[in-house]
């Protein structure tokens, strides 16, 4: 009969001791595992020479363990647990009370709760910082980002915005050259049209006043020049009148003298044939 602490099966002519973390009493056929948890070392003999791991640690290539950062075990542990994602542990931890969760603004990086850099952001119990999204910024160890400040924009992760220059505005998120016809100065969130008579290239913080005997709608790129017969009145080119000519790009309708003639819309006078006559302004001799 074998003592305790080793084992034969039916016909050996050896007894074999038990390996670690098994035991025999006198007599085996088979050596007993200890429990999940414990530990023992080769040729234990009874139950009572299994040995539980203590809280913090865990059976690991046979022999007890002590838990790694961020994870931890209870008293008899198998295998050491992770902490929840967003928390961390140091080494031996016996419970998940013991990990604690990042603070917002920072999470879990190589291991152990880091703060974010700037132009990302983290709430409570994050596993990864966030990238800010366009026209948002953040300094460092944020919850949240904040929004650019109107006329301003800015690429997603960044921790400042930049204001759109004299002749842009944000549009579609970005900072975008304003088109010709219109203005913006800086920090705008629109480009305004330029106002009638006046008009701009593209990018500009202000629109030019059309030269004299010269027009244009409100919106223009450029102004165009009276015709001939007609000038500039109350904004818009409009034609002269009967007994009065204008040159292109007049800004006033000029009267004809005595002695000379005009229909509406005419660049020049006429004089009055052999025998007849007219008065100033007239638009026929007699």
């Amino acid at each position: 009969q074998c003592v305790a602490g080793k084992f034969a099966v039916a016909g050996s002519t050896t007894c074999t001791s038990c390996s670690a973390n098994s035991y025999a009493a006198a007599g085996a056929s088979v050596c007993t595992n200890c429990a999940a948890g414990a530990t023992a070392p080769a040729g234990s003999t009874a139950s009572g020479s299994c040995t539980v791991c203590p809280a913090g640690s865990a059976v690991q290539s046979g022999t007890c363990t002590q838990c790694t950062a961020n994870t931890y075990a209870a008293a008899g542990s198998s295998i050491c647990t992770s902490c929840p994602g967003g928390s961390t542990s140091s080494a031996g931890t016996t419970s998940a009370a013991g990990c604690s969760v990042c603070a917002a603004g920072s999470s879990v990086q190589t291991g152990s709760c880091t703060q974010c850099t700037a132009g990302t952001f983290a709430l409570a119990g994050s596993t990864t910082c966030t990238q800010c999204s366009a026209n948002t910024r953040s300094n460092a160890g944020a919850s949240t980002c904040t929004n650019c400040a109107a006329g301003s924009s800015s690429p997603a992760g960044s921790s400042s915005c930049t204001v759109c220059p004299a002749g842009s505005a944000v549009q579609s998120g970005a900072c975008t050259q304003c088109v010709a016809g219109k203005f913006s100065l800086a920090g705008s969130t629109t480009c305004t049209n330029c106002a009638a008579n006046s008009f701009s290239d593209a990018g500009v913080s202000t629109c030019t006043t059309c030269n004299p005997g010269s027009t244009s709608a409100a919106g223009s790129s450029t102004c165009t020049v009276c015709a001939a017969g007609s000038a500039v009145q109350s904004g818009s080119c409009t034609q002269c009148t009967a007994g009065k000519f204008a040159v292109a790009g007049s800004t006033v309708c000029t009267s004809c003298s005595a002695g000379s003639f005009a229909v509406a819309g005419s660049s020049t006078c006429s004089q009055c044939a052999v025998n007849s006559y007219a008065g100033s302004v007239a638009s026929v001799c007699t």
